[in-house]
């Protein structure tokens, strides 16, 4: 499961990334608004573990990747595209998170062929670690 907190810290990032390029993105279960004809950003989050730090911990760690997945149609040339993806990987480097993330490595997907054959996809992962501390969880 991803918390609250790590969702809300890379939507803020990358959306800010994708304004200062001109593209958008879209939350694969909110958004009904039409698809844009030019490129967009798909922004999607991948859990991999969740447990508490100890016996009787409050605190929860969490570690996961964000993905962000730019969709470019086919024909438009990659150098933009590797553009807008160093962009987007440079917002989750230059910002410090808030208390109890922290952003590491990136992963480098290749483009891939939509499945309708119109676009390519350049993924762009940032792996995450979270711990809910107590003052979030309480103000203890």
């Amino acid at each position: 499961m991803t918390s609250p907190v790590v969702w809300a810290d890379a939507w803020t990032r990358a959306t800010a990334a994708a304004t200062a390029s001109g593209t958008r993105v879209l939350d694969p279960a909110g958004d009904a608004t039409p698809v844009p004809v030019g490129p967009y950003w798909v922004m999607e989050t991948d859990t991999g573990l969740s447990d508490r730090m100890g016996a009787g911990e409050p605190v929860n760690q969490e570690t996961g990747t964000i993905w962000l997945h730019l969709m470019v149609a086919k024909g438009t040339g990659t150098p933009a595209a590797l553009a807008s993806r160093i962009g987007m990987s440079n917002a989750f480097r230059t910002t410090a998170p808030p208390s109890g993330l922290s952003y590491s490595e990136q992963h480098f997907d290749p483009p891939s062929l939509s499945a309708d054959g119109t676009r390519y996809r350049f993924s762009l992962g940032i792996a995450y670690e979270f711990q809910n501390l107590p003052d979030q969880i309480g103000g203890k």
